[in-house]
């Protein structure tokens, strides 16, 4: 049994439209399956868990972007049960998609999963009780995120495919205000204490923000987290460290701390097709 978790507004509406087109594609392929719509935050993880739990489905595919992605994955995680996952990506960012090669065409995408012919095993972050693919971050970049999914501007750049612009400008809009704090982090069991601190990220794949290298050389599948801190930076140095965060070459920025590796990840039974070869 095949369960469906559609974000209808991902994308400034992609996610309908694109369901709209594969729906007749999935019944075409005899394939069984039962489909829940969002509306509103935290539904997608509400969604996939019912669908597990109430309908016995052991495959659940995602339409739509990195927050349906999260939150399907933390359905399926507060499950308790295994079950497979799959994304046709019609997101803004679509940094999970971006990060494993899944095909962007979403009928390609649908039939990919469904033929069940590749198959990847990945690693998930695990803190307080909730998990993320990508990655997780404090301070600077945590704000920015934020702002970025809240902004006026956000749909309008959907709306000319510029919507991973959304990021880029808000770093700009939060830069001016943003105050940088102290801290100790705990990693492997050793602590470091680090001043005037813009952010911290642990990640499990390379890219956030619509394509941002925050973690060049993270693997997904490695059991292990790479860090990025930046510290005691002045707000030039922060825009010259985030003028060169596309490409991943920040991270010889002598205020970047990048390339740190942390054993913070946990396997947990989770697949997700389809990859482009």
């Amino acid at each position: 049994m095949i369960g469906f978790v559609v974000n209808p507004v991902a994308g400034n509406g992609k996610g309908k439209r694109v369901w709209e087109s594969i729906e007749p594609v999935v019944k075409g392929l005899g394939a069984v399956f039962s489909v829940r719509e969002t509306s509103g935050e935290g539904e997608a993880e509400k969604l996939a868990k019912q669908l597990i739990q109430k309908e016995g489905v052991n495959k659940i595919i995602a339409v739509g972007g990195d927050g349906t992605v999260h939150g399907v994955l933390n359905g399926i995680y507060q499950s308790g049960q295994a079950c497979k996952f799959g994304l046709v990506p019609t997101g803004s960012g679509n940094d999970f998609a971006r990060a494993h090669g899944i095909v962007r065409d979403p009928f390609v995408a649908v039939e990919r999963i469904l033929s069940e012919k590749e198959e990847r095993r990945i690693d998930l972050l695990l803190m307080n009780g909730r998990i993320a693919a990508n990655s997780i971050g404090a301070g600077f970049d945590a704000q920015v995120a934020k702002a970025a999914e809240s902004a006026k501007y956000k749909p309008w750049l959907n709306r000319c495919g510029l919507g991973r612009l959304a990021y880029a400008i808000s770093v700009l809009l939060e830069l001016r205000t943003f105050r940088p704090t102290n801290l100790s982090l705990q990693v492997d069991g050793k602590t470091i204490d680090k001043t005037g601190v813009w952010l911290v990220t642990a990640a499990n794949i390379a890219n956030y923000g619509g394509g941002m290298k925050i973690c060049p050389m993270a693997v997904a599948d490695d059991g292990l987290a790479d860090l990025c801190v930046i510290s005691n930076a002045s707000r030039a140095e922060l825009l010259r460290a985030f003028l060169k965060v596309y490409t991943g070459t920040h991270v010889t920025h002598p205020k970047v701390i990048g390339g740190g590796r942390s054993r913070l990840k946990q396997l947990c039974r989770l697949w997700f097709m389809p990859m482009e070869k």
